[in-house]
Parts: structure tokens; sequence; C-alpha cells
């Protein structure tokens, strides 16, 4: 399963219990290294809703009390979810058979004084309990009143001064009566109608913004008030305002067909969402695919939600929606998150037709959605499809599993891995180093590796080893080789963020740099290839010290492992790795000259 764009959502691992040839799943676990504020805070809302709403245990595992770093490396803030992004899963809890909460363990840059105001709120014995209570079939009440518990302390603290200096949202007191008013049997909208209204507006950033959707956005200011805060983008149209501004946007909007004229001016409250979605480029729909679903999870199954979808999304999208909805749901996790979670869809895009503005509701592209056929569940362990993440699979289990001690793995792509930070061994293996905050835009002539692994040799300094992996040969860049050494080197000339001197201690604040003496560095490009002309390719213009050429059988049961060494350093790898016993997986070495 994967995470990617295009993908259907899927989380990080799914528990399941095996009986007579039917496999039941019984939790679902997600876990984030990344600082959990902005929209990271809320793409994993989605995966929460899918498996509340299949009778599936869901936890979202992240790390808090980190720091945002500068562009030279120091703690500059704390990064902190909006309160709105923990509070939706207590609400999604109580509306559903199956528990999903947000656990939070220490970030490993957490200082002394986030360790003590956060302390209370970590959650790791909660943790520990609910995949017992799933494993044994237990009742998770207890387990699950613990975790509300310290999801409304977690967000009356970011909501107060002690905690945050924002005033954007509700106050503590507030909080807990919102949730005191849903558990008892009221919904979130008739607390915060007549007792929380705050004002909203919408601020947007980018450059590829309409005119017609920048008077959108001031009209549902006029009329709106914030979902829980005056900056998200999330807000309610009352009941009573619901009219003024149904005519407000039929007023900008000539044209708007009768179907959906009829449904925006229905009675009850009204909650738009507002999706920019795409990067500038409209290459990128990942930011805000858990928007959608964070809304839902806030607002419950009654409540109309309309979404406005206003970012610069590709051209080819448009015919899509309009003729082949299902097919771009399957190809666009955003898109499925839009279309499954709302009752009605505006769009207001630079890349969209405006004459007329293209609109939809609900019954227009439902019914072109297939709902799955129920069959019996069972996961065969062999991947019906190859590519990235099982040479990502493969590496990981030859250098971490494999290979033994002389290996230490310290950058690991996913599935199953961790961005968040990247660590090294000094030289003597007295200590682990770890640099945090990792830059998502790398600097230029660098590339941040997908893997990053230490060979130790008896005698000599430590190898880095940095990864780039691909689907197809065809995906490797030319001259990458330097640009992930540069970005290691680059990294590991400044002070690690925080340090220990075993895997069981704590992590503690470091200011050593330079610790790793004498780097030596070795670059590998790894895809799936289909001959050894590929190989070959590669080797001639990706600048790479080794090049490493994954061969599936066609029944994807084992996998060959062509090698091309391209310099000494590379030789001397492959060399190293063609020594490895395979016996745990079906892996077979191979050179290509």
């Amino acid at each position: 399963m994967t995470n990617s764009q295009t993908r259907s959502e899927a989380t990080d691992a799914i528990l399941t219990h095996v009986s007579g040839g039917h496999e039941t799943p019984i939790l679902a676990l997600e876990y984030c290294g990344a600082l959990p504020a902005g929209n990271q805070a809320w793409q994993r809302s989605g995966r929460a809703y899918s498996y509340a709403h299949a009778h599936v245990p869901f936890l979202y595992v992240a790390e808090l009390g980190g720091y945002e770093l500068d562009a030279n490396r120091n703690r500059k803030a704390a990064r902190l979810p909006n309160p709105a992004v923990p509070f939706s899963y207590a609400l999604l809890s109580r509306s559903t058979s199956a528990p999903a909460f947000p656990i939070f363990l220490r970030s490993p840059g957490a200082d002394a004084a986030s360790v003590k105001m956060y302390g209370p709120i970590y959650g790791e014995s909660e943790l520990l309990a609910l995949i017992r209570c799933c494993l044994f079939s237990e009742s998770v009440a207890a387990v699950q009143m613990s975790l509300e518990k310290k999801v409304l302390d977690l967000v009356k603290l970011l909501s107060s001064p002690e905690g945050h200096t924002r005033n954007d949202t509700l106050k503590p007191a507030q909080w807990s009566a919102a949730l005191a008013h849903v558990r008892s049997n009221g919904d979130l909208l008739s607390y915060l109608i007549p007792n929380a209204p705050l004002p909203w507006s919408k601020t947007a950033y980018i450059e590829a913004l309409t005119p017609s959707v920048s008077r959108l956005m001031g009209i549902a200011s006029q009329y709106g008030i914030g979902l829980t805060s005056t900056k998200l983008p999330l807000c309610i149209i009352p009941s009573n305002k619901r009219s003024s501004f149904s005519n407000a946007v039929c007023g900008l909007y000539p044209g708007l067909p009768d179907t959906f004229v009829k449904w925006l001016r229905q009675s009850g409250h009204l909650v738009v969402c507002w999706v920019m979605g795409f990067k500038p480029r409209g290459d990128d729909a990942r930011p805000d695919r858990g928007l959608p679903p964070l809304g839902r999870m806030l607002i419950g199954e009654g409540t109309d939600l309309l979404t406005v979808v206003y970012g610069p999304a590709p051209k080819a999208t448009w015919p899509l929606l309009a003729n082949a909805p299902r097919t771009l749901m399957q190809r666009n996790g955003l898109w499925e998150a839009i279309l499954a979670i709302s009752d009605a869809v505006l769009i207001d895009s630079q890349t969209a037709p405006h004459t007329p503005i293209p609109v939809y509701t609900r019954q227009q592209w439902f019914s072109a959605v297939a709902l799955p056929a129920a069959t019996e569940l069972f996961v065969e362990p062999v991947p019906l499809q190859v590519g990235e993440q099982d040479v990502d699979t493969v590496l990981h289990l030859m250098f971490d599993r494999i290979a033994g001690d002389s290996v230490f793995e310290g950058l690991c792509n996913p599935p199953g891995g961790d961005w968040s930070g990247l660590s090294l061994l000094t030289n003597d293996r007295s200590a682990e180093l770890r640099w945090l905050g990792l830059p998502r835009v790398t600097a230029e002539g660098a590339k941040r590796p997908d893997h990053v692994f230490q060979v130790f040799s008896p005698g000599s300094l430590p190898i880095i080893v940095a990864i780039e992996s691909k689907d197809a040969a065809g995906d490797v860049e030319d001259g990458i080789g330097p640009r992930l050494t540069k970005y290691v080197l680059d990294l590991v000339a400044s002070a690690a963020s925080v340090e220990r001197a075993t895997a069981s201690e704590p992590w503690l604040h470091s200011t050593r740099a330079g610790s790793i003496a004498g780097l030596k560095t070795v670059s590998v490009a790894a895809f799936v290839a289909h001959s050894d002309a590929e190989v070959r390719q590669v080797a001639l213009r990706a600048a790479v010290d080794l090049v490493l050429g994954f061969t599936f059988s066609p029944d994807h049961k084992s996998c060959a492992l062509v090698g091309k060494p391209c310099t000494a350093a590379g030789k001397s790898l492959w060399a190293f790795i063609s020594k490895f016993k395979c016996e745990p997986i079906a892996l077979d070495f191979r050179s290509v000259q």
C-alpha cells in the first residue's frame, strides 16, 4: 500500500488477525516524525476518517516538542498543530464505533522546557495499552477515555498563553465546553454558532488567484464565522445567513445550474472548505488532501459541506472531473478526498473554464463512483506489482537486517521509514548523532538521498553510502551522484541537533560539529531494471559510484541485484554487498560489465 499523491489513502501499518484463511484488520497505525504543524498536521486526517468508518481503530503517532530550524540550522520556534486537528479526532471517535486518536511522543529535539510542558500529554503507555487491547480483543473503553482527556489537555494547552501565543482559535474553556456539549449528544456547530462566533477571513498567498474567487472569499467573510479558528481554511455559514450567502454567490457567478443553486439554498448550516490543493506548478496535490476530511471530522455527517477548489490544478483535471470522476479519484488522493467527503464542489481556478463556472453536487458524481464489491480480505505476502517502494524494502533488508553490525542505517525511505532526521555514528561508535529538521527543498547542487547507511570496516574509517531510489531507469537524474554526497557533507558540517550514547537512552541536545572526521562517501542509484542495458545507460549519465538494478522475477517472489561499479569506491562497496548471505530473502547478485 502506498501514500503517494496519486493513490488511495493508505497507512503505514495494519495489524490483522488471520483465521481459517480469512484476514481481519484490527488496528491501523500511522507514524510521522515531521513537525506536526500547518498542513502537515492534517495530512493524515483522510486516513483517520477512512479507517474509523471502516470500523478499524486508527492511531496517528506523532512527535511533540520539536523546533523548527532556520537556514543556519539554529532552533527558531516550536512548531505545533492547530488545536482543531487533535480535537477532530476526539469528535470522530465519538461518532464511530472505532477509536481514532493522535498519540504524541517526545520529539528527539524537545528541550527540558518542552518536556516539562508536554510531558503529561505524551502517550506511550496508551499506545501500548491500545495495541494490547486490539491484539487480545479487550475493551478499549478505558484507553479511549484516557486518550480523549489527553487530547483535550493538549487542545487547551495549545490555545492558552502558556502553550502558544496564538489568539486565532477558541479559548481553553470554550474547547472544554464544546466537548462537553458533544458528550451530551450535541454537535460542534450547535455550540459554536451561539457561543463562539469567531470572525473569519481567508488569506490566499498564491499568485494564480482569480479575481472572482477573491470576491467569493470576501462574501464568505461577510456571512461566515470560523470553524474553531479565524484562520483555518474552513468556515461556517449559519443557517440564518445561508440564504443571503447563496444570493451573493449566485450574483457573483451568473448562470449557475439549477441543481447546484437548489442545493446551495437549502436550509441548515453550511460549511465551506477552501482547497488550494496544488503547488504553483499544479504538480503536487498532497498538502491539502486531509483538509476536507478534517472538516468532516469536526462537523459530522449531517451538515452540508461545500468544497471550493481555487488552486492551479493541471488542465487535464477538469475533463476528468466532468466526465470520469472515478478515474480522477483513482489517480489522485486529493480528489478522492474531495469527492468522498463533500456534498458539492465549486471550481474557481486559473486553469479551469469560467463560462460557466464548474460546479457539481454529490448526485452528479456519486452515481459514477462504484462501491467496492464485498470480498474476503486476504493479503498475499507477494506484491501484485513492483516499484520504488520494493527497491526501498530490499535495500532496507540488505543493509539493516542482513549486513549485521557492520552497517548502521541513518536514514530510510518510506514505507515504514523516517525522513524526519539523519543519524550517523561517531567513528568510534561511542555516540549516535542526529540532525533534525531536514529541509524538504535542498540547496542548489544538493539532493536529499532516499537512504543513508554507514559501512564500518576493521582498521578503516566508515563509508557513508547515499542512495537515490527510483521506479525506473529513466527516472534517475543525470549527474545525481555528487548532489547526494554534497547533501550529506553539507549537513554534517553543521552541529548535530541531538545525540545519545545508546538507542535505549534519551536524546540530549548536541553542539558537536565535525565529530565524524574524514568522511568517505559513496553515491548509489537504485531502480527497477528490466535489462542490463538500462543499468549500463544509468552508469554513463548518473555520475554515481555504483548503479544497482533490481530485476524482479515475473511472480515477484525473488529478485536479482545487478551491480555496475563506476569508480574504485563503488567497486569496493559492490564487493561488500555481493558477500551478503541472503537466506531470509530470495536475492541473487550479478555484475554487469
